[in-house]
Order: C-alpha cells, then structure tokens, then sequence
C-alpha cells in the first residue's frame, strides 16, 4: 500500500510503544467489566426509598438498556481493537534482546524524562550515554521495520 511510504515510522513505532501498558490493560480488565456490565443487565435492581417525588417514565427500562447494550458495544470493540494490537505488536516486541526492550522500555513506557532514563540505563547496563543513545535508535529503528517493514 502506498500510504505505509508516507508514514512517519519512528513516531508511529513510539507510539505503539506507549500504548501497549494501555492495551494490556484493556485486555486484562474488561472482561470483569463486560461480566459486571451483564450482570447489571440481568439482575433486576430494588429501588431506593426517597422522600422525592416521582415522575412515571413508560420508557426507563428500555432507555437503561438500549444505553447498556451501546456501552457493551464498545467495550467488546475496545477489546477486539486491543487483541488486534497485541496480535500485531508483541511478535515483534518478543523478536528484540532483553537489552533492546530494557531500552525502549525505560525511554518510551515508563513515561520517564530522556535524560532520566539514559541515566538510570546506564548504571543498569554499565554502558555510556553515547552507546545507550546508538542502543535505543538502533533498537527503535529494528522494531519500526519489524512493525512496519522497509
């Protein structure tokens, strides 16, 4: 396809990168949240007592559920977009060294500074500032083409 020329490899493979704690988060939580949702759905619910008026709406029930149907929509699309995700990221994830992933890992997951992680690299790897920098585009250029090939 054309359009994979005109990408921005590098930023879309950082990108990747940040959105895989997102990804397995999503995959590790929203079953028990469609559960939940299910159940929810399923169980009938006892009102509260309230010294509040009431107002009769012949259409609560369906409201309630039309509006619970469209959340377990999108959270079984959220999930199916996540596996997708991970389908295609951690192959190429598991294809890099322990050091690659360290590197990539601490400059692009944690969230952390690039000064802060060069540094805490190179106390955990015993390299210097120069070989972590040619580690981590080396590193991020080898899964850009594992992503995203040539």
């Amino acid at each position: 396809m054309i359009a994979w020329k005109y990408i921005d490899k590098s930023s879309a493979t950082i990108s990747a990168i940040r959105d895989y704690t997102s990804m397995r988060n999503i995959i590790n939580i929203t079953p028990q949240d469609i559960k939940d949702l299910y159940d929810r759905m399923v169980s009938p619910r006892s009102s509260k007592p309230s010294h509040a008026p009431r107002s009769y709406n012949p259409g609560k029930a369906e409201e309630m559920l039309t509006s619970s149907l469209d959340k377990l929509d999108a959270m079984q699309e959220r999930y199916r977009l996540a596996i997708e995700y991970m389908g295609w990221f951690e192959p190429a994830w598991g294809s890099l060294s322990d050091d690659e992933q360290t590197i990539l890992q601490e400059f692009y997951m944690t969230g952390s500074q690039k000064s802060g992680a060069s540094a805490r690299l190179q106390i955990k790897l015993n390299y210097g500032k120069s070989n972590i920098d040619n580690l981590r585009r080396k590193a991020l250029s080898r899964l850009s083409i594992l992503l995203f090939g040539k």
